[in-house]
């Protein structure tokens, strides 16, 4: 289980992993994914025994990359004893909690009142992302992990958020994305929501995951790598995935338009602008103190090519490598196949910055 995510780099993982590790040298251990996503490229450097940090702009992706990141064993929960009482599982705490989270009795709350159904009224429209039962329940076990806070270590809270954001994309009556719902009822929106354990990713290294804008942090944190895999399109992520940024923010933010829309804007990516774009990278390899600096991008991205390698080649040694793939499919009606050309670019910095 999982979330559809436009630009994922979970089919790439391994083009992406066997090309680093034949360019770089044998004394980079440390990699920094400052554009992280759902986090398969930081599971794939965790799982390859890297010191991994991870960054993302929107909470919810970073949520994902956290919960894979920071759990390397399935965690205890010794603060939820007293809490849940006869409910706790000495033997599998994990699915222990989420037995108890899948029990819980809906509630009328954010989610409820504005996505589904419940939502229709003089002044909106029936949204039809849940149905009302589904609605209720992600507001129940929300609200549930919020009151729980004070007693959750941080690797729990992002793996217990994280499973709530996998069952609820699997029971969203979408094509694809939050930027509209489905007119009529899908199958899979009318299954019961339900939380899954997540896969646990072994690892014995340090992680690190931050929240921030990759322009203005990249600077921080030397690595010996960076990875950088940076929107290609003008499709927003904070417009498209909007509810899952409101239920791992749990901020019950103004909402707007016919598909209850937070406020994206002070999130939009400069990356998604074809004017903005290439002067973006541009400033994020000025800033980068690595290295090795690589960059993940396909052939219809805003930035082309040739541009691209103006702007990489002054600092260093660049190779490039290229495989075909099949194009994500936002809509699932639509039949239309088509291919992308993924090209990694792999440089090789001429003056590095290491760390002060």
């Amino acid at each position: 289980m999982g979330i559809d995510f436009l630009g994922s780099k979970k089919q790439l993982a391994g083009f992406i992993m066997d090309n680093i590790a034949n360019a770089v040298d044998g004394n980079c251990h440390t990699f920094f994914d400052v554009f992280s996503g759902t986090g398969s490229v930081s599971a794939a450097f965790k799982r390859a025994g890297h010191t991994v940090i991870a960054n993302d702009f929107l909470h919810f992706t970073s949520c994902l990359t956290k919960a894979i990141l920071l759990n390397s064993d399935e965690p205890r929960f010794d603060g939820l004893r007293a809490v849940l009482g006869s409910a706790y599982d000495e033997d599998r705490p994990y699915d222990g909690v989420l037995r108890y989270l899948n029990d819980l009795r809906g509630v009328e709350g954010f989610i409820y009142h504005n996505y589904s159904p419940a939502s229709a009224g003089d002044e909106t429209v029936a949204r039809m992302y849940f149905t009302e039962g589904n609605a209720r329940k992600i507001d129940a076990v929300r609200a549930t992990i919020e009151d729980w806070t004070d007693i959750l270590a941080e690797n729990e809270k992002a793996l217990l958020i994280a499973d709530l954001i996998n069952a609820t994309s699997a029971v969203s009556n979408i094509a694809g994305t939050y930027g509209c719902y489905m007119k009529f009822w899908k199958p899979k929106a009318l299954q019961e929501l339900c939380l899954e354990k997540s896969v646990i990713v072994p690892g014995g290294a340090e992680y690190r995951v931050y929240c921030g804008d990759a322009n203005t942090i990249i600077g921080d944190y030397p690595a010996d790598v960076v990875y950088a895999d940076p929107p290609y399109t003008k499709r927003q992520y904070s417009a498209y995935y909007h509810i899952l940024e409101t239920i791992c923010r749990y901020d019950n933010p103004p909402i707007s338009g016919n598909t209850g829309l937070r406020r994206w804007q002070e999130d939009a990516s400069a990356y998604c602008y074809r004017r903005k774009a290439p002067g973006a990278l541009a400033d994020l390899l000025s800033k980068a103190r690595c290295r090795y600096f690589v960059l993940s991008y396909n052939n219809e991205g805003q930035i082309p090519h040739t541009k691209i390698r103006e702007i990489m080649e002054p600092y260093g040694k660049l190779s490039v490598f290229e495989t075909r793939y099949r194009r994500y499919k936002s809509s699932a009606l639509c039949q239309k196949e088509s291919q992308l050309i993924e090209r990694l670019y792999i440089l090789q910095m001429r003056n590095h910055h290491d760390a002060d």
